[in-house]
């Protein structure tokens, strides 16, 4: 199961995921409809489940302001 880290830019999208890379973690941008329903214009990170919580934290950690979050569908 994937979820979804829902960021505020394409910006935002890109420099959180080179963080995530950098720390092991591998995601893919994404505009799905699940990303559209919690901010029109967001884009999302779609990664495995079973990182999610340490994505959150490790983003957090690196001031990346994190939107909302949601299950890919």
């Amino acid at each position: 199961m994937k979820k979804i880290i829902v960021l505020s830019s394409v910006t935002y999208a890109l420099k959180a995921q080179e963080i995530l890379k950098n720390n092991g973690i591998y995601s893919y941008l994404t505009r799905s409809r699940a990303v559209k329903s919690i901010r029109g214009c967001g884009y999302g990170l779609s990664i495995d489940i079973s990182f999610f919580e340490k994505a959150l934290e490790i983003l957090m950690q690196s001031g990346v302001v994190i939107v909302g979050s949601t299950d890919e569908r």
